[in-house]
């Protein structure tokens, strides 16, 4: 490869997404002297072939539009490109992208796990990362007992902003029971069901709780209620992409990829700091039990900050969950862990501090009594899960080493 070979990095900056994607890129390309990253503003299509006549050595998309146009064209030319963008299923490009599936699981863990029995997710048609996060978000409300519905907006749909447009959220918003807790596919979404909730006069989080995607400064914090929203590991994308290109340019021997990043995790904002149970003790209950679940929650510990009996509290918990205080801690706890244990590759130590045991040995025979596997057992049974995934024809391993928390699988056209 010769020197000072300019990478294209092709994405909208105006999105969080992208901008954290390139400083991640940014980071890996300063330890390679001879790449160096332009992103030109206001990037149309046309304007392709004139940015590739200099010395290009690589392109990152970025989801740019149309993103499928984009990537055929790339593919035509035969040059070096990695797509981040998760915009299209028909790119023919090695791709490093959120585990989006992944990102719906959580949305749907972390509203049942507040105690909420309805949950609607509210995506983009027709948009590839959407409908993982759908697919994600239905499968694991499932799997948790609680029914779910979706709803889309296409993207030519003008949302309502301060009454310009009719509100394509307040129309299917106005018709839920609440409370009700909505998952955004992202932020943008997110604020406008902010917006229709204040037009449709219902509250935001005590009628219905708003969870979005990115957490994006500019949508999700400069209005009220600030948007609760999953928190992506972007930077790490683009690293991992930037150092997958470098290998594509410098013409090494790598398995064409799919490189699937999971979530890191949820940051609570007002728009979902609740609870979604009618009894107020319980409520409260709940709220200390995540709150402080790292340091280690006992029932008299609870019953003591609630200021009331055990037995009064056992009943109030059985009556409104059907569980007692001492299984909803556990349960609070063993999935939790399971989480962490499915999602990352935190340390085993790790996760047992975060679930709140002070003992790993401790963790592992609860773990092992709750789920009838051990962590490590779990752990290694979903990786192979992963390897042995339809789309895994390949059958051979990439020469990129991954970084923690990364879940590599063989890149097929879906």
């Amino acid at each position: 490869m010769r020197k000072n070979k300019r990478v294209l990095y092709l994405g909208n900056l105006a999105v969080a997404y992208n901008r954290d994607v390139l400083r991640g890129a940014a980071k890996y390309a300063a330890s390679q002297p001879e790449i160096r990253i332009f992103f030109p503003d206001n990037f149309e299509m046309v304007d392709f072939p004139k940015l590739i006549r200099g010395d290009i050595g690589g392109v990152l998309t970025a989801g740019s539009p149309p993103a499928w146009k984009l990537s055929e064209e790339i593919a035509q030319r035969q040059l070096p490109a990695v797509d981040v963008s998760a915009e299209t299923p028909s790119s023919k490009l090695p791709r490093v992208i959120t585990d989006d599936m992944a990102v719906g699981r959580m949305a749907a863990d972390y509203f049942v796990d507040r105690g909420f029995r309805r949950l609607v997710y509210y995506g983009m048609e027709n948009r590839y990362w959407s409908d993982a996060r759908r697919d994600g978000f239905m499968a694991q409300a499932t799997a948790r007992g609680v029914t779910a519905e979706y709803f889309h907006k296409h993207e030519h749909e003008a949302e309502d902003r301060q009454g310009i447009y009719p509100s394509v959220a307040a129309r299917w918003l106005k018709r839920l029971t609440t409370p009700v807790a909505v998952y955004a596919g992202d932020d943008l979404l997110g604020t406008y069901l902010v917006d229709a909730c204040r037009r449709l006069k219902l509250k935001v989080p005590e009628e219905v709780a708003i969870l979005g995607t990115d957490n994006d400064d500019l949508y999700g914090q400069l209005r009220a209620p600030h948007l609760s929203s999953i928190l992506l590991d972007t930077y790490n994308i683009g690293f991992r992409a930037m150092a997958l290109l470098y290998q594509i340019m410098r013409r090494r021997k790598v398995r064409t990829t799919q490189v699937l990043v999971p979530p890191l995790r949820v940051i609570t904002r007002l728009s979902s700091d609740i609870f979604g149970v009618e009894d107020d003790l319980v409520r409260e209950g709940l709220k200390m039990i995540h709150r402080n679940l790292k340091s280690g929650v006992s029932v008299k510990w609870l019953a003591d900050q609630l200021a009331v009996s055990r037995p009064t509290m056992e009943r109030h918990f059985v009556a409104t969950l059907g569980r007692t205080p001492a299984t909803e801690i556990q349960r609070i706890q063993m999935e939790t862990a399971r989480r962490l244990i499915l999602d990352t590759d935190m340390p085993i130590a790790k996760v047992a501090e975060e679930a709140g045991y002070s003992s790993p040995r401790q963790f592992s025979t609860s773990f092992h009594s709750y789920f009838d596997q051990t962590p490590r057992d779990m752990r290694k049974a979903k990786r192979l899960e992963d390897a042995r995934a339809p789309e895994n024809s390949a059958g051979k391993q990439s020469s990129i080493v991954p970084p923690p928390r990364a879940v590599e699988r063989p890149f097929i056209r879906l």
